[in-house]
């Protein structure tokens, strides 16, 4: 399963990170600043994440 490396600020350590994000699609090779909205999904699949994630 692949991953990105993120940080939630600039300060933070970097964490992997497994879900998608809606309306991204990454290119290796290049860093990315995004700016996500963030939505509780209610009854999510027990493999899938919680959050919603949309640029």
């Amino acid at each position: 399963m692949k991953c990105m490396q993120v940080k939630e600020s600039t300060s933070a350590e970097c964490t992997n990170f497994y879900s998608n994000i809606e309306g991204f699609t990454y290119e290796p090779g290049y860093e990315y600043v995004l700016k996500v909205k963030t939505e509780k999904i209610t009854n999510p699949p027990a493999d899938a994440s919680s959050i919603k994630y949309t640029l």
